[in-house]
């Protein structure tokens, strides 16, 4: 008797899930010794799935085929992404490496967020944080209501005039310019 049949599969779903992990144990970032927890993974879903199987959608091999294929993809998809990928080279933050300008640095200090944008962006937050505290609560409601709203959004919600809402953003405007971040406005 076969492993399979203890687990409640019939003898299709066993061929083509011995079938389905000696192909995927053959693929780049797999090994054979990968295919029995495969075959494990893919039994596993099967069981799971089986009780799903309505006879008046299709026929029960029709029904494993498409439950095993899609798994299969799946397993595929997760092992093949990005951050997992065996093409990916492992290295620490630490590492010396050659900056753009040929000086020995650590490796974190060329990522993206070593570099002067995310410097800029940081100062920005920073010197527009500093003068939101400055200014009265109703100005700095509006000001957050402008990093995703707009000008009808921000009315309706705090239940002012569109027209109000402009003055207040042109209050704002005078304020930033005034504290020199006239460089921040669009």
């Amino acid at each position: 008797m076969d492993d399979r049949s203890r687990h409640g599969i019939n003898e299709y779903a066993a061929r083509l899930i011995k079938f389905k992990a000696r192909q995927i144990a053959r693929k780049p970032g797999f090994s054979p010794s990968d295919r029995e927890d495969v075959e494990q993974s893919l039994i596993l879903d099967l069981l799971k799935r089986l009780p799903d199987f309505d006879p008046g959608k299709a026929a029960l091999n029709t029904f494993i085929d498409r439950i095993v294929n899609r798994k299969v993809a799946s397993l595929l998809r997760h092992h093949k992404a990005e951050k997992r990928s065996r093409g990916r080279e492992e290295c620490s933050l630490n590492d010396p490496v050659l900056d753009a300008d040929g000086r020995v640095v650590d490796r974190h200090q060329t990522t993206p967020e070593a570099s002067s944008d995310w410097l800029r962006r940081r100062q920005m937050q920073q010197d527009i944080g500093v003068v939101l505290d400055s200014v009265p609560e109703v100005l700095q409601l509006i000001a957050l209501g402008l990093v995703h709203g707009t000008v009808a959004s921000i009315a309706r919600e705090h239940g002012l005039s569109r027209s109000s809402v402009a003055k207040h953003i042109e209050a704002l405007r005078h304020v930033c310019e005034d504290a020199g971040l006239r460089d921040y406005l669009r």
